[in-house]
This record gives C-alpha cells, sequence and structure tokens, in this order.
C-alpha cells in the first residue's frame, strides 16, 4: 500500500512534528523507537508529596504529559480539514452498532409495576 503524504503549511508542519515528538515520548503509540523510553503517566501529575501540618497534598507536574496536550491542541486546530471531516466518529455512526448507546429492551420483570397492577 502507498503512504499518503500530506501538503502542509510551515505552520502546520511544525505543529504536526512537535505533536508527534511529544505523542511518542509518553508512548501514547507505542513504536521500536520509544519502547525503551521511561514510563509516563497520561495525567497532569507525577506524584503527590502531603508535608507535615498541611491540610493539603503538593503535586508534582508532569512536563511531558502537559506538553502532550498543548501540542496535540494545537495541532489539531490547524490540521488539514479533511483530516477533521474523515475522522471516524462514534457520534455519527462509523463503527456500526457495536459503539451504540441505544439501551435494548429488558426482560427483567419489574416486580413494583407486576403487583401495582394485580
Amino acid at each position: 500500500m502507498m503512504g499518503m503524504t500530506l501538503d502542509l503549511t510551515q505552520e502546520q508542519l511544525k505543529a504536526y512534528r512537535r505533536f508527534i515528538k511529544a505523542r511518542d515520548l509518553v508512548k501514547l503509540v507505542k513504536t521500536k523507537d520509544n519502547i525503551q523510553n521511561p514510563y509516563i503517566p497520561h495525567r497532569d501529575y507525577l506524584d503527590s508529596i502531603q508535608f507535615e501540618n498541611n491540610n493539603h497534598p503538593h503535586f508534582i507536574q508532569n512536563d511531558e504529559w502537559l506538553e502532550y496536550k498543548e501540542a496535540s491542541a494545537e495541532w489539531w486546530k490547524i490540521e488539514p480539514r479533511f483530516r477533521h471531516e474523515e475522522r471516524m466518529r462514534a457520534s455519527r455512526g462509523d463503527y456500526g452498532v457495536e459503539d451504540s448507546w441505544d439501551e435494548d429492551g429488558s426482560d427483567v420483570v419489574d416486580i413494583y409495576q407486576y403487583f401495582k397492577e394485580e
């Protein structure tokens, strides 16, 4: 299969490269190049510290994850329009019934209604 190349502006190319670099650093997608990188939690903080005589914890900021979130937001703002339009979405029904939130009818008898009707 032949790969499709994107025609990106310089601004888009810069944002895309930043996004991919940040994505790979936090291992959102595991590749042969980043598999040996240390684990980075996918949350805004790394850990918390509880100091004596203090009623709330102090959080250690997760700079790598925050960079990923910022880089991805910037990329998604300026990505080519066709990528946004062609992206699959459950809200459009792109995944079919297996991702449907419609509830099937229940086979369980409502005992309250059953006795109320008698």
